[in-house]
């Protein structure tokens, strides 16, 4: 497509795609790149339990690229300080910032990009909260000439349009997200379950919950839409903001109630997690009552675990250390230290004992 205007009008019909099809975004990776003098496009998404931003969806970059950079490489980048502190919607151009000489000292570009095959990278920061943040990098391949100035004009032009867009998404993405857990809470579990944001007012709870909270002398009521426990000693308050991340880091809490069946009451992170994630939101926390059942299959279910990540998980209580879970599982030590991490992540665990220690009370 040689005409500016027709390409142009094609990228901001896609852009808008986007809000409403996730999978649009591959497609527009591929157009964006081509049609402003690029040849790879790369969507990362950075939360604040990670120390570096993962790798979301791509456009022709190599798999082993992207393992290479998750392991090791990302220390090294310089592209993560540039973005800390600069404007949503600016873009960052390391031939411009960093400039050829400093490139060709740095062990990043000469150990990392240039056997890889890439030369320059352009980022643009989509999104931006104190948990989240989301960013387009555009690539550009060894042997190829630089941008020309129609091409980073035509990049400028979009630009704009490309962050709206994801602003949407988010926001449609949110909206679908509220559905699916107002769905999920109602469905007919035995487990009482609520929903609350880090004041403790109560967005969602299920049936079981409901009727708990009409027993007589049960020590858990909600006043003016706000979950409160009235035994002394005992701050549910705490736990819940500790779990929407208030005071640090969002991690998991519980609390023993004396004299009341069942006993233990979870309080767990609810983190806006998606496989294609724009989504924001507030942290929110579950607050779950647990009764003497299983009930790992329906936790593990609100921790979004995978199928190998379940299969890690139970080692990992049985007291494995990653090397031998490694061994049992038929994988690699790399793997099983990543999907650990992920554990962690999703969790909102620091550490192996703490991780461990909620599974367990979660399994009993």
């Amino acid at each position: 497509m040689s005409d500016p205007e027709a390409r142009y009008d094609e990228l901001l019909e896609l852009a808008y795609a986007c809000v409403l099809e996730r999978s649009a975004w591959s497609d527009l990776l591929g157009r964006v790149s081509e049609a402003c003098g690029r040849q790879r496009g790369i969507l990362m998404m950075w939360d604040a339990q990670q120390p570096y931003a993962q790798i979301a969806l791509f456009h022709q970059n190599e798999a082993a690229a992207a393992e290479a950079y998750s392991r090791h490489f990302y220390e090294l980048d310089p592209t993560g300080p540039a973005m800390e502190h600069r404007d949503q919607g600016v873009w960052y151009h390391d031939y411009l910032e960093l400039g050829p000489e400093r490139m060709s000292r740095s062990p990043y570009y000469q150990e990392f990009k240039r056997p890889y095959g890439m030369r320059g990278v352009s980022c643009l920061k989509l999104q931006h909260d104190a948990n989240h943040s989301a960013y387009l990098s555009l690539l550009t391949n060894q042997d190829a000439r630089d941008p020309q100035p129609d091409q980073q004009r035509m990049l400028d032009r979009i630009t704009p349009h490309l962050v709206r867009a994801s602003q949407m998404a988010n926001m449609v993405e949110g909206l679908k997200l509220q559905l699916q857990t107002r769905q999920l809470l109602q469905e007919q579990h035995a487990t009482p379950l609520w929903l609350v944001n880090g004041e403790g007012r109560v967005l969602f709870c299920n049936t079981a919950a409901e009727q708990r909270l009409g027993e007589p002398g049960f020590p858990l009521w909600q006043r003016n839409d706000r979950l409160s426990l009235s035994l002394p000693g005992l701050e549910l308050l705490a736990l819940i903001r500790q779990a929407c991340g208030r005071a640090g880091p969002a991690r998991p809490g519980w609390v023993r109630l004396p004299g009341v069946e069942p006993a233990q009451l979870l309080v767990t992170p609810v983190r806006a997690e998606a496989r294609f994630n724009l989504i924001h939101q507030q942290p929110l926390a579950l607050v779950t009552l647990l009764d003497a059942r299983p009930r790992a299959e329906l936790l593990t279910e609100l921790f979004l675990f995978t199928p190998a990540e379940c299969r890690l998980a139970e080692l990992i209580v049985r007291s494995q250390n990653p090397e031998e879970c490694a061994r049992r599982l038929g994988v690699s030590i790399n793997t099983v230290r990543s999907q650990l991490r992920a554990l962690f992540a999703k969790t909102g665990t620091q550490k192996q004992a703490e991780f461990v220690g909620l599974i367990s009370r979660i399994s009993r």
